[in-house]
């Protein structure tokens, strides 16, 4: 522990580090039998020393962020959660089977705790950049990619993603409650839904995988119910991306919502106020 402590207090005092990743990927199994305990009270007494050194760490450095990686997710539990500001949600690669682990982490995550990956590559259409970073806006957007790589138009889609989400979505993350229009998502949906709830709007995020998940027919055209807002003319806007084809109208008579993607994969991120 002297020597952990050692260590960050100089990346975090000296050098004015502001954010430490922790992966820790390790498995304690059992845990140590050593000292007469069992290897249940061992394990626990490790849980409980790690949990002790963050919180002293956080006592010295209480500006410091730091993020439970924990081998993309492996260890989502609230003694951490309670104490570190972030949590990865998953190392997945494929950004075609992100969108079921983005749409329920916040069924254990609070959203604005929910890091959620947006890696879009030079390789990607436009449709594809727009679908890997509108599946990170109702979370904590950890930006990567090789953005070094990519054309001006390109680098423009992903800079408008990032000034909607801090112009528009960020600032309601932290006062609003989950729900899923479509119910918790299954692995191979091809229509998935997220939104998140604040007091005086609503945001979605909406998915159309396409044909390749799911089964049976694939129209490029899903109704929900909202049912928090039925009865109320709410504004529906597409807030990212523009000009991609997609649409959305909103009944009020029904509480029900009609979104168009046409094509797939695509994805799209609407407000309701």
């Amino acid at each position: 522990m002297k020597h952990l402590d050692q260590v960050v207090d100089f990346l975090v005092g000296e050098l004015g580090v502001g954010y430490l990743k922790l992966d820790y990927n390790i498995s304690v199994s059992p845990g140590p039998d050593t000292g007469g305990m069992s290897a249940g009270a061992g394990l626990l007494a490790a849980n409980r020393a790690q949990l002790d050194w963050l919180d002293a760490v956080l006592d010295r450095h209480p500006r410091l962020v730091i993020e439970n990686c924990s081998s993309g997710g492996m260890r989502t539990d609230y003694a951490l959660l309670s104490r570190l500001q972030l949590q990865s949600t998953s190392d997945q690669q494929d950004y075609l089977r992100y969108p079921p682990i983005a749409a329920a982490a916040p069924a254990a995550i609070a959203p604005e705790q929910a890091a959620v990956w947006a890696y879009p590559q030079p390789e990607f259409t436009d449709s594809e950049i727009a679908f890997t970073m509108a599946g990170a806006m109702l979370g904590r957007v950890h930006l990567s990619g090789h953005l070094d790589r990519m054309s001006v138009l390109q680098r423009e889609l992903v800079a408008a993603a990032i000034r909607v989400y801090k112009q528009s979505i960020r600032s309601a993350i932290a006062r609003s409650a989950p729900f899923w229009p479509l119910g918790l998502p299954r692995w191979d949906d091809s229509w998935i839904a997220l939104g998140l709830r604040a007091p005086e709007v609503s945001h979605l995020t909406i998915w159309h995988r396409g044909p390749r998940h799911g089964t049976g027919g694939d129209p490029a055209q899903v109704t929900f119910p909202v049912p928090h807002l039925r009865g109320i003319p709410a504004a529906v806007q597409v807030l990212y991306p523009l000009h991609a084809g997609a649409e959305a109208t909103w009944h009020p008579a029904t509480g029900t919502l009609t979104v168009i993607l046409p094509r797939a994969p695509s994805a799209c991120v609407l407000q309701l106020a």
